[in-house]
């Protein structure tokens, strides 16, 4: 059995569809978590000078996604064909990009400029609906089977939850959904242990 290490800041964002995936697995890490002040110092030494990478057996990898893709692999979480791995890269890219747009609205110094508007009256319903297809009347977005796309979805909208609180409105079948994540056994004892943080 691989031994895996996750080094990331003491935080959700970047790393933890990757600490869910871990999580729903049932699989064994070490869950490094650094805090910023030490971060300086520790930066040189990294092996791409940015957060997170991953330890495997010694061997690192870099990328927050290409990380949590890996670990879905490695717990039977990425499809069961090659179908189905492409439609949960599909829905996985459609939320990072959610995301990244999301960023742009909380680093915004002024939340009733356009960007923020944009967002919470476009982007994300229309991120929303397009969601909802895929889901359509399944418990989770792929062969109705627990996948990474659904640990995906869950991080980003409680990362979201930072720009629009009232999220859960806009799609009560996506926060159904949310909450079936949340309620999945190995999650759910996951969720109930993790450090409360600012991010």
């Amino acid at each position: 059995m691989p031994t895996y290490k996750l080094v990331y800041f003491n935080g959700r964002a970047r790393a933890e569809t990757t600490r869910l995936a871990f999580a729903a697995a049932g699989i064994q890490y070490e869950d490094h978590r650094i805090e910023r002040q030490q971060w300086p110092e520790l930066k040189p030494k990294t092996f791409a000078g940015y957060l997170p990478y991953l330890e495997v057996d010694g061997k690192v990898l870099v990328e927050s996604m290409a990380i949590a893709r890996f670990v879905a692999r490695e717990g039977k979480l990425a499809g069961g064909c090659s179908y189905e791995q492409a439609q949960i890269d599909s829905i996985v890219d459609i939320l990072s990009s959610l995301l990244e747009k999301g960023f742009k609205v909380v680093y915004n110094s002024d939340p009733a400029e356009k960007v923020c508007k944009e967002f919470l009256e476009k982007t994300l319903p229309d991120v929303f609906k397009l969601l909802e297809k895929f889901l359509h009347d399944k418990h989770f977005f792929v062969h109705d089977k627990l996948s990474l796309a659904d640990l995906h979805f869950y991080s980003v909208m409680e990362s979201l939850a930072q720009v629009q609180k009232d999220w859960a409105n806009v799609s009560p079948k996506l926060k159904a959904l949310y909450d079936r994540v949340a309620a999945q056994p190995k999650i759910a004892e996951y969720l109930k242990k993790r450090p409360v943080t600012q991010f």
